[in-house]
């Protein structure tokens, strides 16, 4: 027992005398979507874009020995959905349709806590929790006349411009997801600031519900019986970061 506590102390003085603290900041640049399985399956009156955003933020980290670190992040992110499809015009004797475009936005705060394997090359992974600051929706036809209504789902649809409508009362507040990743740190002063270059990938578990397309929520009349069991709303958003990060030994 009085080996066993021996070797205890002397891994943990190994450690601290090894325990490195790293402060830096990073800018990631994303493909960004708002997985709603609803939207994925309504075939031409809505699908999904391609999509972009980004986040910056603040890294602290403390490295326990050579192999294995934590690092928490704050990060301002933007997840950016857009989406395009038709609707088919109350008046047709054909399958005569108007065609839209919309963008949903998403301002959240994330705040990742995950565990570094490795230093100079690593691998990430980590929960994460996510605030939702602000929504918006935007939505623009190829034809807004009024005497020229829509139906959709059997009911009449009216074709209306929005722009920069405020949906954040449709997401949940926070979200918990994941964050995993890897890179590579390179000195810039040796031991001292080093350039990171990496890939993460974040995905949200828990459902943040929303809105689709057409800025309709799960309640909607618009949203049919058996669409709103695949109502629910999980952003994923990965790609390439770049950061510095300073040493203190």
């Amino acid at each position: 027992m009085k080996k066993i506590t021996f070797l205890f102390i002397l891994m943990s003085i190994a450690s601290m005398s090894f325990a490195q603290l790293t402060l830096g900041g990073h800018f990631a640049y994303n493909s960004t979507w708002l997985m709603n399985k609803q939207v994925f399956d309504a075939g031409a009156e809505m699908d999904v874009a391609a999509s972009f955003g980004n986040y910056y933020g603040i890294i602290a980290g403390y490295y326990f020995s050579d192999q294995f670190g934590i690092e928490t992040n704050i990060n301002f992110n933007k997840i950016k959905q857009n989406y395009e499809g038709s609707i088919k015009y109350f008046y047709t004797l054909e399958d005569e349709r108007n065609a839209y475009n919309s963008t949903t936005v998403l301002n959240t705060l994330d705040i990742p806590i995950l565990m570094k394997f490795g230093k100079n090359t690593y691998f990430e992974l980590g929960p994460m929790l996510q605030f939702v600051n602000k929504a918006t929706y935007s939505i623009t036809y190829d034809e807004t006349d009024i005497l020229k209504p829509g139906i959709y789902h059997n009911m009449g649809y009216s074709f209306t411009n929005r722009e920069d409508m405020a949906v954040k009362s449709n997401f949940k507040n926070i979200g918990f997801g994941v964050a995993f990743g890897f890179g590579a740190n390179f000195n810039i002063i040796e031991d001292v600031l080093k350039l990171n270059f990496g890939a993460r990938f974040n995905y949200i578990l828990t459902d943040m519900q929303g809105i689709n397309a057409l800025g309709e929520k799960k309640e909607s009349n618009f949203v049919l019986s058996d669409e709103k069991d695949n109502f629910k709303t999980n952003p994923l958003y990965g790609g390439l970061k770049i950061g510095l990060i300073y040493i203190f030994e």
